[in-house]
């Protein structure tokens, strides 16, 4: 019920999943999460936002620190206000919850561990985006209880297959 994708920093990690989240939804299932989407900043470079999977909403998920800082900065009041949506989310009812990132913050832990293991005990099928930098803190998270999936559609599609049968396969 819980799977993680190994990804590079430049690796396409939020298009696969908001294909298989698209198609998921097409097929009538009940889709949590979020997905990130980067945009060009004059200050820093560059700011993330996350696109909340169920209600398409966005929020910057980073802060801009003014031109004289070294890059943006993750805004944990964002995250807490992410982790609250997602909270919600499945607790109304979701067929999967796909986290785009386990990153620092998860590695620390604090982030969205709790909404992920909250997720798994309402039995919801997980899908992690793991960047190859936490992959250590990835495991030591899940304990060996994670499959491992390669950055591919068709093995997250076969992956889906095996879960509950209300869970339809993307196409």
């Amino acid at each position: 019920m819980l799977a993680g994708i190994a990804f590079h920093p430049k690796d396409p990690i939020d298009d696969l999943f908001a294909a298989i989240a698209d198609a998921m939804l097409a097929n009538g299932n009940s889709v949590a999460g979020y997905v990130q989407k980067r945009r060009r900043d004059a200050d820093c470079g560059t700011l993330v936002h996350v696109r909340n999977l169920r209600s398409g909403d966005e929020m910057p998920i980073t802060k801009n620190r003014g031109k004289m800082a070294k890059g943006c900065k993750l805004d944990g009041d964002a995250l807490t206000t992410l982790a609250s949506q997602l909270a919600h989310d499945i607790e109304a009812g979701s067929d999967i919850l796909i986290i785009a990132r386990f990153g620092r913050s998860e590695a620390e832990g604090r982030g969205l561990r709790d909404v992920i293991s909250q997720a798994l005990d309402l039995e919801i099928p997980v899908l992690v985006g793991v960047r190859d930098e936490y992959a250590d803190a990835w495991q030591d998270f899940h304990g060996g209880v994670a499959q491992s999936l390669p950055l591919d559609k068709t093995a997250i599609q076969e992956w889906l297959t095996q879960k509950p049968a209300d869970l339809m396969p993307c196409d």
